[in-house]
């Protein structure tokens, strides 16, 4: 695994350990995730999923980031390599904060993926349909313009429509079901990402949470499968 990759992902998990210490003067609020896996024997391979969210709220907008790194490598050759980073601006528009405009950025690298460069720029509206102390259920609609680079292959460009749902379950103080689904889907391709997920809290701030990612592209580079899954075990730190 390149050290590079190491070092990345060691660097989401400090940031959000020290960015903890300033979220309640600066209104803050975020999450650190970290999962390392490393086998021996007949088959040595290792595995570094890396992921940190940040969200700034104030009383009529709120400012969301969140970056992802996944790397793995196989008796020595490297298997899987990609970041994400995804920014995006939300515009209240009533007290409760439940109707919003927003405008979003979302860059993607994928090495194995033969993408160079993925960037989606869209804008459009969202809705809380359900906030409480148990169910929170969100939806959002809007369009965007999309730009894929590859590796090898020609590049695409597309004007998308964006769906995205996040719905979220706690079952008592300590488990918490967690689901969200986007897609964007324009003439060229369309893209569909999901991620289930169960979280167990393990003490004030920190929290195990097991992740089942689910990602598809109708039209990906040739030689490229159209799906992608994961399994994700990591530890999490809120703040």
């Amino acid at each position: 695994m390149k050290k590079s990759s190491v070092m990345l992902t060691t660097a989401l998990l400090s940031s959000a350990l020290c960015t903890s210490a300033f979220a309640d003067e600066f209104g803050l609020k975020g999450a650190g995730e970290i999962g390392y896996t490393n086998t021996t024997g007949n088959t040595e391979s290792t595995a570094v999923y890396g992921a940190l969210k940040l969200d700034y709220i104030q009383k009529v907008y709120e400012f969301k980031s969140a970056f992802e790194v996944s790397n793995k490598s196989e008796d020595g050759d490297q298997t899987q390599e990609r970041y994400v980073a995804d920014l995006q601006y939300n515009r209240f528009y009533n007290e409760s904060k439940n109707y919003y405009s927003f405008v979003q950025a979302r860059f993607e690298q994928d090495k194995f993926a033969d993408i160079d460069l993925d960037s989606l720029f869209s804008i459009g509206l969202g809705k809380t349909f359900i906030k409480d102390e148990v169910t929170l259920l969100r939806g959002e609609a809007g369009i965007g313009y999309q730009s894929t680079d590859y590796s090898t292959s020609d590049d695409t460009y597309q004007a998308v429509g964006r769906l995205k749902g996040d719905y979220s379950y706690k079952f008592n103080e300590h488990v918490k079901f967690t689901q969200d689904a986007i897609l964007y889907a324009g003439a060229e391709q369309t893209k569909i990402e999901t991620n289930t997920g169960i979280k167990v809290k393990m003490a004030d701030s920190l929290s195990m949470k097991a992740t089942y990612q689910y990602r598809s592209n109708s039209d990906p580079a040739p030689g490229i499968k159209k799906d992608d899954t994961q399994t994700i075990i990591t530890l999490m730190y809120d703040f």
